[in-house]
């Protein structure tokens, strides 16, 4: 075969020939800079994911306490619960000269509402009450407990335990609770006096708004009266002379809520302590660095403590049997055997409606706590 010369394919193709060597081109490969272009490549990557992160947590955080923890159901199973991420604020006192009754509700036989996995509403009002006062004492204030153990005291005695000792704020702990199966009923309120007076409104406002910054599962609000009946009060809120506050914190049928109280029992003391303090402070008690500016003992607008029938006072005529709020349990046969917010009577006979405890005394479940 006749192979034609480069000139001769120039001539014919206006071209020179390409040459074919069938060898492939070497590729030099510059792995130093491969190395240090993954290297800055994985920095911006975990940097990216940190500003995610802190803008994310800094979005959360601020969220309104309200928005966050109001939800219910939909909630439950939720980190959130179990520790909670807002915490109240702690502002530094010192020797307020303030004098507050805390009021751990029920104790001894009257174990108060029963929870799941048989909590007793009488141990979690201890724990809380012996919360909150650790930290008013830490702030200087002047504390007197209605109990400080597991005993049975009557409500007209811890009325005058805080009366006698001119206490400027009565603040009583509770607990909730439903007996409706499968309820999902929880929350946190507060009961004031039917005349909403100004102080105890106040402190009570106050006292729901900063749990509600700490973290609760719903604010249920300051209610006045009595459940289903607004015309009648709670006998704690009757007997004092001073403002006061019943606060139930919490269902104890309420996982939720159980969870809130164990995750958050020093954060809510806090909370509650600040704001009487600086309820305190709004009225005109102590100023604010906690000098005492009231004279004498803060006393609510109120109307005057309804004085407890004598048992030689005859009983109510038949007219006035639908007015039975301030007598009912001072009689045998009352409709509620055991009220710790009325009043407390021993029936000779056990009716129906009676609750036999573990040790056989009866009592009866507020129904407040059961509506």
């Amino acid at each position: 075969m006749y192979k034609m010369s480069d000139e001769e394919f120039y001539q014919v193709y206006g071209r020179m020939p390409r040459k074919n060597k069938n060898k492939k081109k070497k590729v030099k490969v510059y792995w130093g800079r491969i190395s240090i272009a993954a290297v800055v490549l994985i920095i911006a990557i975990v940097g990216i994911v940190k500003i995610a992160g802190a803008v994310s947590g800094k979005s959360k955080k601020g969220k309104d306490a309200k928005s966050a923890v109001t939800s219910s159901a939909d909630k439950k199973g939720d980190d959130y619960y179990a520790a909670p991420e807002n915490k109240e604020n702690d502002v530094v006192y010192d020797g307020i000269e303030l004098t507050v009754c805390i009021d751990a509700a029920h104790g001894g036989f009257d174990k108060g509402t029963l929870g799941e996995d048989d909590r007793l509403e009488k141990n979690d009002t201890l724990k809380i009450a012996e919360a909150l006062k650790e930290y008013l004492e830490s702030c200087g204030v002047k504390v007197i407990m209605t109990r400080t153990d597991d005993r049975y005291i009557s409500v007209e005695e811890r009325c005058k335990i805080a009366n006698d000792n001119g206490a400027d704020l009565f603040v009583s702990i509770h607990r909730s609770s439903s007996e409706i199966e499968g309820s999902d009923t929880h929350g946190f309120e507060a009961w004031i006096h039917t005349s909403k007076p100004e102080a105890d409104k106040l402190f009570a406002e106050k006292i729901m708004a900063r749990l509600q910054d700490v973290g609760i599962s719903e604010n249920r609000g300051v209610r006045a009266g009595y459940p289903n009946d607004n015309t009648s009060n709670y006998k704690i809120n009757q007997l004092t002379v001073m403002p006061s506050v019943l606060l139930d914190m919490g269902y104890l049928t309420s996982s939720i809520d159980n969870q809130l109280l164990e995750a958050s029992l020093e954060p809510y003391a806090r909370a509650i302590g600040n704001a009487i303090i600086n309820g305190a402070n709004e009225l005109g008690v102590t100023d604010e660095n906690g000098a005492r500016l009231l004279e004498g003992q803060l006393l609510s607008n109120k109307p005057a403590p309804v004085e407890k029938p004598t048992e030689t006072e005859s009983a109510p005529d038949e007219s006035s049997e639908s007015d039975d709020s301030s007598q009912s349990e001072y009689t045998d046969d009352t409709e509620y055997q055991y009220d710790d917010y009325q009043g407390y009577s021993e029936p000779e006979t056990e009716t129906d409606e009676s609750v036999l405890t573990e040790d056989g005394m009866g009592y009866y479940t507020d129904p407040m706590m059961t509506e």
